[in-house]
């Protein structure tokens, strides 16, 4: 049994055998052919490099205030 990777879900389009087409909802997977980005079969092998990470959060500066002036 492979070991599941924490934080990820099964959903197509992290998938290895799947490929995006021209519209972002669709992808053409190698095994059922065209299928929704979100759908999930049993032949999932998930592939790190189409997990796209979330945005930083922009942090932001302090003034430094000198109180003993």
């Amino acid at each position: 049994m492979k070991k599941e990777i924490e934080g990820t879900e099964r959903a197509c389009r992290y998938c290895e055998h799947a490929e995006y087409l021209t519209d972002e909802e669709n992808v053409l997977c190698a095994v059922h052919g065209v299928v929704s980005v979100n759908g999930e079969c049993r032949r999932f092998v998930y592939d790190a490099l189409k997990r796209v990470p979330p945005k930083r959060i922009k942090v932001q500066e302090i003034e430094f205030v000198n109180i003993d002036d």
